[in-house]
Parts: structure tokens; sequence; C-alpha cells
């Protein structure tokens, strides 16, 4: 199973981190729980193992396809495409498949090269001159189209809000200009790989002024029907509407009709039978039958990237084209994936072996079930030789003048950056003639080299990360899809110090409250003569602490719609911040003037302590965007 990171749990994650720590604000995979079972010998093997794991783990309805270049070799469907009604999940339910609607506008782009009406690397404000963008660095480094189809034009991902409830279908244009506070650009455009999904919704708006069309009926055009994507539509349509299954969320209840701001980024809607034909597509190259739909020197561009650091230095694959390449079980697979609320959806190729899979399920969780994915591989696994090269020879000077300690410097959202200077960081060490990457809290793993600069991880086929020095002189440490700045090692162990000092010393308070709290009642009631003295140096931090911890409890288990929405919980999470903060400004009065009260040193050391606790991390979270943030309002 995969953790979520992000937006599932985005505000109930980032303070909860004040309340425990939870290393699940990035994205991390678990033990896969079917990893020790035999893999499946035939297809009735297959079908009857996948059907046990969707009604293992309760997923109301699924469907699997396996594809090679000549055929679909399989498809299973499982569960219920509307558990209310028990209409069955079958090869034309619709599914939404989210983020799996970028590879789609990739391919389109790939088509305006292809007929010559486009330079990947015009600046966005020559062709939408309309669209606001906030690029400081906007005369020497302009965001470009390319940079919105590899996430590198340096804008945040799509915020809690990015959905809305009421219709009619907002223009692509209006959708803009209401998100125009995403396209702010943190660094330079085209230096490093950070997802954003309001990226992509530039992209589309330029697909429409480019051709001359809607984006969706440019894409019906060129794409869908060539492939036979027949009843593949984007966006939120009464087109095939009896054809898409009901989403639900974690607790398996209908999620509500809602709208996407970000359309062109994750509005896909098409069933698994065509999303098999698109994956047998692309293995093919770009190629149904006798047609060459696109040319195959265009669709090798998906995946591999060109306009960050790191690919200027040499590493060839990346995200691009909303295609992204990975390492699984030793091989190069190509492919993305998609979350929306009620809907998850999975497709990967592999070019070497020629095979590839598509998973698609009804429902929402903050737990991505990964066992159909990994089942799918297994059972496509093949004999094509992914053997990587010798090492090569580095002198140990240059291996060493690479150690040293790496901030992660591509954050998805600004508001969380906070969790990735906490949790996000790498030291790179060499020991014993090899170069070492260990993470925060985690075990060093080997990096071999491949290169002078370039390494891979020992189960990858090819370089994975690169070493490359900015022009500013600053050592970076890149891979595929992340991106780290060298800087003093002291600086990490100050940042986590602070915070898990505060932390601790902010749960004591609660510990600490369960032994004088009824000390003093018992004082109270049986010794009248000798209760504890100025309580409210005790009263007002505890109070402080326990008001954030109330506030967290009710948002902890949203999901990203609910966390968008003025709700009553979102609301009290929203007020606790604030109370939390005053309180803990008071509380430091409030210590203050225990210094003139006939309180013990211990307590009055105490109270300093946990008052100033609480104080920094109001400070902190206020620095951070977190105290008053206004969950449906972002």
């Amino acid at each position: 199973m995969t953790v979520l990171s992000g937006y599932p749990r985005l505000l109930a994650g980032a303070l909860l981190a004040t309340l425990m720590w939870c290393g699940a604000l990035n994205a991390q995979t678990a033990p896969n729980d079917t990893a020790s079972a035999p893999v499946p010998q035939t297809l009735e093997e297959l079908d009857i193992k996948l059907d046990e794991m969707v009604k293992e783990r309760s997923i109301p309805g699924a469907a699997v396809a396996l594809v090679s270049r000549d055929s679909i070799i399989f498809i299973g469907t499982y569960g219920f495409a509307n558990k209310e009604t028990g209409e069955p999940v079958t090869e034309e339910t619709h599914f939404r498949v989210g983020s799996c609607t970028k590879s789609f506008i990739g391919l389109g782009f790939l088509k305006l090269v292809e007929e010559g009406r486009i330079d990947l690397n015009t600046p966005v404000r020559e062709i939408a001159p309309e669209i606001e963008i906030d690029n400081p660095w906007r005369e020497t480094h302009p965001v470009r189209v390319i940079h919105l189809l590899e996430h590198t034009a340096g804008f945040d991902d799509s915020h809690l809000n990015w959905f809305y409830f009421e219709g009619p279908v907002l223009p692509l244009k209006r959708c803009l200009e209401i998100k125009a506070n995403l396209r702010t650009v943190r660094w330079p455009p085209g230096t490093r790989c950070s997802y954003s999904s309001p990226g992509y919704t530039l992209a589309g708006y330029i697909l429409e002024k480019i051709s001359g069309q809607r984006y969706q009926d440019f894409l019906t055009g060129v794409i869908f029907e060539p492939i036979g994507m027949n009843t593949t539509t984007i966006g939120r349509t009464d087109e095939h509407r009896e054809m898409l299954a009901a989403g639900y969320n974690k607790d398996r209840e209908p999620v509500p009709r809602w709208f996407d701001y970000d359309e062109p980024a994750g509005a896909l809607t098409t069933s698994v039978k065509e999303m098999a034909l698109f994956v047998q597509f692309m293995l093919n190259r770009g190629r149904v039958g006798t047609e060459q739909v696109i040319r195959a020197d265009l669709i090798d561009r998906m995946g591999r990237p060109t306009s960050t650091i790191a690919a200027r230095a040499g590493l060839e694959y990346g995200y691009s084209f909303g295609i992204s390449s990975s390492t699984k079980e030793g091989r190069r697979w190509f492919g993305h994936g998609g979350i929306v609320p009620g809907f998850f959806a999975d497709y990967s190729y592999n070019n070497d072996c020629g095979l590839g899979y598509v998973v698609m399920y009804n429902e929402f969780a903050f737990v991505i079930y990964d066992g159909l994915m990994a089942e799918a591989r297994g059972f496509l696994a093949c004999d094509a030789d992914s053997t990587p090269a010798p090492p090569a020879r580095v002198p140990a000077e240059i291996l060493e003048s690479y150690c040293g300690y790496y901030e992660y410097r591509s954050p998805r959202m600004q508001l969380l950056e906070f969790t990735d200077l906490l949790f996000s960081g790498t030291t790179i060490l060499y020991a014993n003639d090899t170069l070492y990457q260990q993470d925060f809290m985690s075990d060093k793993s080997a990096l071999i080299p491949v290169s002078q600069n370039m390494f891979r991880k020992r189960n990858h086929p090819g370089a994975s990360r690169v070493f490359v020095e900015t022009e500013d002189g600053k050592m970076v440490y890149a891979s595929q899809g992340s991106y780290y700045e060298r800087t003093a090692g002291w600086k990490p162990l100050v940042h986590r110090a602070f915070f898990f000092v505060a932390l601790l010393t902010m749960l004591s308070g609660v510990a600490y409250g369960l032994f004088w709290i009824p000390v003093h009642l018992y004082k109270k009631v049986w010794k009248k003569g000798d209760r504890s003295p100025y309580l409210w140096m005790r009263i007002i931090p505890l109070l402080a602490v326990l008001s954030l911890v109330l506030g967290v409890m009710p948002v902890a288990d949203q999901t990203m719609l609910q966390f968008g929405q003025m709700t009553v919980r979102n609301v009290i999470f929203f007020i606790s911040t604030l109370v939390f903060a005053g309180l803990s400004v008071v509380s430091v009065y409030t210590t203050y003037k225990s210094f003139f009260k006939p309180v013990s040193k211990f307590a009055r050391v105490y109270a300093t302590l946990l008052s100033s606790a609480c104080l920094g991390m109001t400070l902190y979270f206020g620095y951070w965007g977190l105290i008053g943030l206004r969950t449906w309002s972002y």
C-alpha cells in the first residue's frame, strides 16, 4: 500500500506533526502484503487472485487490463460500478482517471509539434499574454511551454479548494483567472521538477489557442478517435454519463458531484478497455494498426525531460509530456497515476518487455492499495535483459567532493515546505570506496557510479540521479523527480532540534497536567490551606496545547474534498489555531508574572519552558502560514 502525501491529509498532517511526528507526510511504500504469495501462472489464476484482493480490501469496484503490443491480453472486472443499484463493473464502465489526463495533453502538444504549429521553447507570455504569471525571473528565465509539460515552471500544485460544487462548468480562462495565485514562480523556471497541476491547466488553454478548438475537441479528433477511445471524455459532461461508475470515499459512502478547476490536468473519464488501447498505442510508439498517429521519435520524448538542470547534465529519464519514468522490480516503466475524489487509476508499460497494464477502481482513501498494480507487474514479468552496465571507475577525490548534507528544494506545495526541511533532506557519505545516500531516519543505500557525476541505485538499470554545480556555484543532487541543494550540516540539526524539543515540551504539558490537576483538586478538598499557588502559569499553556489538539482531531481523517469546503470541522480547525496562538502569547505573560508570585523554582522554570515552546511553535507555524489558515479558501 502507498501512503498518500499532501492533499488527503494536508492540513491535518501538517499540524499533527506538532502533536506527533509523522513522516507519512511524504509518500512512502509499505511492505506489500502479497509480496510473499506465489505469482499466478495462468490468467485464470490471476483473475481469481485479483477478485480475492478486491474483496479483502472491500474496494467497491475495480477493473484491470494487461496489454501487449499485439493485443489486449486480459481484462478483469470486479465488484460494483454502483453499490446502491447493484450494477457490476464491466469493460465499458467509465472511471475518472485523474492525473492520467496529463498524458493526453502531452500527446496533444506532440501532435502540434509534428504539424509544425508550435515551438515548445516559446515563452508562454508570447502565446497567452492575457494570462497572469508572477515570475520574478521573467526577463532572464521566462516560463516556456515546455516548462508546463515537464513541471519545471516553478508553480505550486493545486491547493485544497481546487473543486467546486455548483455548475455550470466554468470556461477554462475563467478557471485560470480564479486560480491566478497558483501561478507564482518560486525559483528560476527550467531548473527543477515540482509537480504542478495548474501548469497543465495553463497548457490546456494554450492547446486551445494554438489549435483554434476546445482542447477536448482537439484531443478527440487527433488522439481519442484514432486510438479507438470513442467514449472517452474530459471534463464534467453529461455525455456518456450513464456509463460512469459511482465514486466512493474511504468509508465507502458515495462522493458528491463535483467540478474541477484543473480539468486539463485531471478530468478524463474512460473505461479500462479504452485505456488498454491507449497503453497498446504507447507500446507501439504512436502507431495504431498501419497508421502512425504521432511520429515514433516524438512518442519517445515522453518520460524523458529536457528542461531541468539534471536533464542538461545528462540524466535521461524523469517527467515529460504527462508521463513519468520509474524503476520497479529492476525494470524501467513509463506511465502515470491519478487520484480524484471517488476514484483511483494507474497505467504503466515497459518497452523492453512490450507489456503494460491498467488498474482502475472507484474508491478514494488515504491509502493507495498498490497490490493490484504489483500483481499485474508480477504476472507481466519477461526475460528481457535488464542487467545494468558495470560500475564506472571514479577517483575517490571526486566522490568525496559530493559529500555533505543536501536540503530538499523542490516542494510540491509551498505551504508544507517546512515538512520537507524537517524530514526530506538527505546526506551523501563516502566509506569503503563507495558513495552512499542516507535519508533522515533511514539506512544508507549505495550509489553506483555510471559516470563521474551520474549514479544509480542497486536495482536500477541505468542512471537515476546526478550531481551538478549550478551557475551560482551550488552543488545540486537531483533524481528523476527530486532536487536537493547542498547546505551546511548544522542547519537540519538546529531545525529539527527546535521542532522536536518544542514538540516534546508541549506534549509534556499534557502529561504534567495529568499529575498536577488531581493533586490540586486533592489539596482543594482535603487541604484547604495548602493549595497550589498561581495556577494560571500552568492552566494557560495547557489550554494552548489542548486547543491545538482538539482543533486537529476533527479534521484528521478528512479527504481533500472535505478540506476544501467551509464546514463546521474546518471552521473549528481555523479557530483552534488562532486560540492556540493567543493562549501561547498569554502564557508568556503569566509566566512573567510568576516571577513575582510565591511559586516553586521548578514550577517557574517549567512554566517558562512550556510557554516558550508554545510561543515558538506559534511563530513557527505562523511563518509557514498555518495559523489562521482557512482551508476552504486556500
